[in-house]
């Protein structure tokens, strides 16, 4: 189990990120100068891991001894294990229904990339603080619709709360995503938007289906002052700056 999860990993997340490139294009000066690997060396790293050997020339990887690095191994580490439990999950589980996670999930992978590239370039007040709260929310927002569809086929009753919840933050996913739409990535941007859908589709069907979900009106206010608490700390917190 454990190796072959590995495995499907590891290629989902290789797919995933070349397909994230496709998706938001490619740099046209880098295109245009193609990396001779034979010749070409880079003095912007320290080496350091090299130990005694010399910094030498073309690397697949290059990193440097400092505390980002640290930061985006643990990333990458956490976001591997998570993806690999949700494929153990649904391979012992034998739920058809977690499936629906499949589009969310890539938007987690999606942003985290983007965080990764953004402490990579020590990109910090420009667009990582949006970029993280994006991130924060969606992993949230797939961890209630993970739980809420393992109960869907158990004799667990969904807890009205994580529906709610759930709610507000695809709700307020959208409602930011329209007001900062980039039209020559509008591909993308629908692309992304469509994890947000799935779950308030899900919802809605849910509670057409089970009117005892359905929120009374001091409920609805009450995660409607959640969703404007979010809405005002990400404009003051976390603006989106290109």
């Amino acid at each position: 189990m454990f190796c072959w999860s590995t495995i499907i990993v590891t290629i989902i997340i290789s797919f995933g990120l070349f397909i994230g490139t496709e998706l938001s294009g490619y740099n046209a000066e880098t295109l245009s100068k193609p990396v001779i690997r034979e010749s070409c060396t880079c003095d912007c790293w320290d080496g350091f891991y090299r130990g005694v050997h010399p910094r030498g020339g073309y690397k697949a990887i290059y990193f440097n001894y400092e505390l980002q690095t640290i930061l985006l191994f643990g990333i990458l580490l956490f976001y591997a294990q998570l993806l690999r439990f949700y494929l153990v999950k649904i391979a012992t589980a034998r739920q058809l229904n977690l499936l629906l996670l499949i589009v969310p999930i890539y938007a987690n992978y999606y942003g985290i990339w983007n965080i990764i590239n953004y402490l990579n370039d020590h990109d910090y007040h420009r667009m990582l603080p949006s970029q993280t709260f994006f991130t924060t929310t969606e992993l949230v927002a797939s961890y209630l619709f993970y739980r809420c569809l393992l109960r869907q086929k158990s004799d667990n009753m969904i807890e009205p709360w994580m529906i709610y919840i759930l709610t507000i933050i695809c709700s307020l996913h959208l409602l930011l995503a329209v007001g900062e739409l980039n039209v020559p990535r509008i591909t993308r941007n629908i692309l992304l938007i469509i994890s947000d859908i799935i779950p308030l589709g899900w919802i809605t069907f849910l509670m057409i289906r089970n009117a005892g979900l359905r929120p009374d009106r001091s409920t609805i206010f009450t995660y409607l002052g959640l969703g404007l608490g979010l809405w005002v700390f990400y404009h003051v917190i976390c603006p989106y700056r290109d």
